[in-house]
C-alpha cells in the first residue's frame, strides 16, 4: 500500500509548494496593507503620533514607482530571463514555448524597471509612453518597435506548436504548471487596472504584477528539462550556475540602474510642478540628468552642513551649483535663528525668480518633508491632516515627534486664525501635551559645535540626544565663506 502511494504523495507535494509559496507572498502583501505601526519615538516617548492616512504607512511606501515591490519585480523578472534562457539551451533545437517566455520575462523586465507615474513629470520609458503624446517621438517609435518585435516572438512560437497545443496542455496541467501559468497571466493582465477608491495607489496592481511574476517564475522552474544524459559533472553544474547568477545579478543591475534614470534624485517628489521639488541629498550624476530635465535656478540645503554630520558629496554639489549659476541656500548649524531662515525659505519658495526649486536635506525623511508641510500650510493653505498624511506616506513612517514639536512651534504666529481653526492643530497640541520643546530652551543650551573634521562624514544621532530637526539657518549661513576646507563655495546670491 505504501508503495502505491508514495508516488501519489510526492506529486501532490511538488504540485503544492509551489501555491504555498505564492500564498505567503500573499499574506505579507496583506499584512503590510492592515498592519498600523505603534512603535514609540525614542527620543520624545511621550509624545503621541497618530496615523492620519487611511491605511499603514509602509504600504505607501511600498506601492511608491521604483520602490521596494518594482524593485522585487525587476528580481522576478530577471529570474525569469535567465531561466527562460536555460530551457532554450537544455532543449536546444526542441525549443518548445521557451522562446515566448524569453520574450514575455524581457517585456516583464522592461516593465518593472521603467516604473511610473514619475514623481517629477517627466514622461517616463515604460511601454505606456507608446500612447503618450508628450513623450519624444523617437522614444515612442522605438518602444512601439520592440513591442512589436516581442508580440511576433510569442505569436510565431506559440502558431507553430499549434499541433501540439492540446498535448502541451496536458503535460502542463500533469505536471502542475498550467494553473501557475493562468494564475500569472491573470495576476499580470491585473497590473494594468488601479481598484477605484482603494489606497494606497498602486498597492495591490503592484502586488499583483510581482505575484504574477512569481507564479511565472515557479512555472519556469518546474518546466526546466533536465540535462540530456550523460549526467553533467559537478563542475559543469557549478559553472552552470555561477554564470545564471552572474547573468541574473547583471540584468538586475541594468534594470535597476533603468529605474535610476526615472528618479535621479533620491526621493524626488514634485510641491509644485514646475516651481518646487525636493529630495534627498543629491549627487553629481542625479544633478546633471535632473537640471537637464528641471533646470533649477535654486538650492535649498535644509541640513546644516557645518556640524560632525556634514555630507561628503557637499562640496560636489556646491562645485555644480556654481558652475550652473544656481543660487545655493545652505542650512547653519544655530538654532537661534530658525525662525528668520524659515521665513526666508518660504519667501523663495513664493519668488518667481527663484524657480524652480529644489530642497533638500540629506535623507528627505525628517526635515524636507516637515518644510514641504509648513510650506503647504503656510502658503497653500492645506489642512494640517492632509499635510500629515502626505509626509506619512512619503516617509513610508509616521512623522517623528520632533516635527509635532516644530508644528505646535513655527505655525501658529504665521497663520494664527488658520490654525486655530484646524481641528488636527489640536490633536498635535495634545499629542504633546507634558513635552517641552527644546528649542524653546535658553538661547546656547543646544548649539551644535562646529565641524572640526578635514573630511566631512555622515552619520545619524539617535536617542534621546537627538536634534530637532532644524528649518534654521540664520544670515550668516546664506552668506558664503571661501575656507581651505571648502575651496568650493561660491560667493551668494541675493535673496532680496
Amino acid at each position: 500500500m505504501s508503495e502505491s502511494t508514495t508516488p501519489v504523495t510526492r506529486s501532490f507535494r511538488a504540485t503544492l509548494w509551489p501555491w504555498l509559496v505564492l500564498a505567503f507572498a500573499a499574506l505579507i502583501a496583506v499584512w503590510h496593507a492592515v498592519d498600523f505601526p505603534d512603535d514609540l519615538d525614542v527620543e520624545f516617548p511621550r509624545v503621541q503620533r497618530p496615523t492620519f492616512s487611511r491605511r499603514p504607512p509602509p504600504a505607501y511606501r511600498l506601492a511608491e514607482p521604483g520602490d521596494t515591490l518594482d524593485r522585487a519585480a525587476i528580481y522576478l523578472s530577471a529570474a525569469a530571463v535567465v531561466l527562460s534562457v536555460s530551457g532554450i539551451l537544455l532543449t536546444r533545437k526542441r525549443t518548445g514555448l521557451w522562446t515566448a517566455g524569453l520574450a514575455l520575462s524581457g517585456a516583464a523586465l522592461w516593465h518593472a524597471s521603467t516604473p511610473g507615474p514619475t514623481f517629477d513629470g517627466w514622461h517616463g520609458m515604460g511601454w505606456r509612453e507608446i500612447f503618450d503624446p508628450l513623450a519624444p517621438p523617437v522614444l515612442r517609435i522605438s518602444l512601439a518597435i520592440a513591442a512589436i518585435a516581442l508580440t511576433l516572438i510569442v505569436v510565431v512560437t506559440v502558431l507553430r506548436k499549434r499541433s501540439e497545443w492540446g498535448s502541451l496542455v496536458a503535460r502542463a496541467r500533469l505536471a502542475g504548471n498550467l494553473g501557475l501559468l493562468v494564475t500569472a497571466t491573470v495576476l499580470v493582465l491585473l497590473r494594468q487596472f488601479e481598484i477605484p477608491g482603494v489606497e494606497p495607489v498602486g498597492y495591490w496592481p503592484r502586488w499583483s504584477f510581482v505575484l504574477g511574476l512569481l507564479a511565472f517564475d515557479l512555472a519556469l522552474l518546474k518546466a526546466i528539462p533536465k540535462p540530456p544524459a550523460p549526467a553533467p559533472s559537478r563542475i559543469r553544474v557549478a559553472t552552470s550556475l555561477g554564470l545564471s547568477s552572474l547573468a541574473w545579478f547583471a540584468l538586475v543591475v541594468g534594470g535597476i540602474s533603468l529605474t535610476w534614470y526615472h528618479r535621479p534624485l533620491s526621493r524626488l517628489r514634485t510641491v509644485v510642478p514646475g516651481k518646487i521639488y525636493i529630495s534627498a541629498m543629491p549627487t553629481k550624476r542625479g544633478l546633471e540628468v535632473a537640471q537637464a530635465r528641471h533646470h533649477f535656478k535654486t538650492i535649498i540645503n535644509l541640513f546644516p552642513e557645518d556640524t560632525p554630520q556634514r555630507s561628503p558629496i557637499l562640496p560636489d554639489e556646491l562645485q555644480f551649483a556654481k558652475e550652473h549659476g544656481i543660487q545655493y541656500v545652505g542650512s547653519p548649524s544655530d538654532e537661534e535663528s530658525s525662525s528668520r531662515f524659515l521665513d526666508q525659505t518660504l519667501a523663495l519658495a513664493q519668488d518667481p525668480n527663484a524657480w524652480p526649486i529644489l530642497v533638500h536635506c540629506h535623507g528627505c525623511m525628517d526635515r524636507t518633508p516637515a518644510w514641504m508641510g509648513i510650506y503647504r500650510f503656510i502658503v497653500q493653505g492645506r489642512p494640517l491632516d492632509e499635510i500629515l498624511s502626505e509626509i506619512e506616506q512619503h516617509r513610508g513612517y509616521r512623522p517623528k515627534a520632533s516635527v509635532t514639536l516644530l508644528y505646535n512651534r513655527v505655525l501658529p504666529p504665521r497663520a494664527p486664525e488658520r490654525y486655530a481653526a484646524d481641528p488636527t492643530a489640536k490633536v498635535l497640541k495634545e499629542s504633546a501635551k507634558g513635552t517641552p520643546d527644546p528649542a524653546l530652551q535658553p538661547a546656547g543650551a543646544r548649539r551644535r559645535r562646529a565641524n572640526p573634521e578635514a573630511v566631512p562624514r555622515v552619520s545619524r544621532r539617535v536617542g534621546p540626544q537627538a536634534h530637532v530637526p532644524n528649518l534654521t539657518p540664520s544670515r550668516r549661513s546664506l552668506e558664503y565663506q571661501k575656507t581651505p576646507s571648502d575651496p568650493l563655495i561660491h560667493e551668494p546670491a541675493s535673496l532680496s
